[in-house]
């Protein structure tokens, strides 16, 4: 391996690692205790938000929720909404179909295209028309008792988002990464291109 294509191979790795999107705070509220007593009903009519701020442009990967008393192959619908005044869930930005596993976390994964501006938005855990989930079980409930309950939830009883006064405390996770790049980052892909110019003004001598 000659010296002029090492140091291309460095300024590429640099390259790629400055452009890599850094991690953003995931949501992580804890798992739920597990006890189906007390838990929330979660059925056609009994819909729930959770609000989510992200401080960075993010790129979406997952979403979970936990859920207790489905059958497997059942389907729920997860939404992401904006925020609307006084802080509830506004527009609908993003919604897709998840399969009920089993007991425990079940939601998205592997997202792609759910990106979002710096901001306050709604994560909807829903049971639409189409939707499946509870009909096999005689039910379907969203576990409660986290250890760090989201600070703003909100329940739809079948008419509409309304404000609680005591938040709600369901499981939720949002895994995602920030879109705006680390000045670590920038300084990384600066000294890439630095090593890439005179390779390539080499390569046209």
């Amino acid at each position: 391996m000659n010296k002029t294509f090492t140091l291309a191979l460095v300024a590429a790795s640099l390259c790629v690692a400055a452009v890599a999107a850094r991690a953003a705070p995931t949501v992580d509220t804890g798992t739920p205790n597990g006890d189906p007593l007390f838990s929330y009903a979660f059925d056609s009519n009994d819909y729930y938000a959770g609000q989510v701020t992200f401080s960075d442009a993010t790129r979406i990967q997952s979403i979970a929720t936990h859920i207790l008393g489905g059958t497997a192959g059942e389907t729920f619908s997860i939404l992401l909404y904006g925020e609307s005044v006084p802080h509830l869930p506004g527009n609908v930005l993003y919604s897709a179909t998840s399969t009920f596993v089993a007991d425990g976390w079940n939601g998205l994964s592997g997202l792609t295209g759910w990106n979002v501006a710096a901001g306050t938005y709604w994560v909807g855990l829903e049971i639409g028309f189409a939707d499946t989930l509870g009909t096999g079980s005689g039910g379907a409930l969203l576990d409660r008792g986290v250890a760090r309950p989201l600070l703003q939830t909100a329940f739809n009883p079948g008419s509409g988002y309304q404000s609680v006064t005591v938040p709600l405390d369901f499981g939720l996770q949002v895994a995602a990464v920030s879109a705006v790049p680390e000045p670590s980052a920038i300084i990384l892909m600066l000294t890439g291109l630095a090593l890439v110019a005179p390779i390539a003004r080499r390569r046209r001598d």
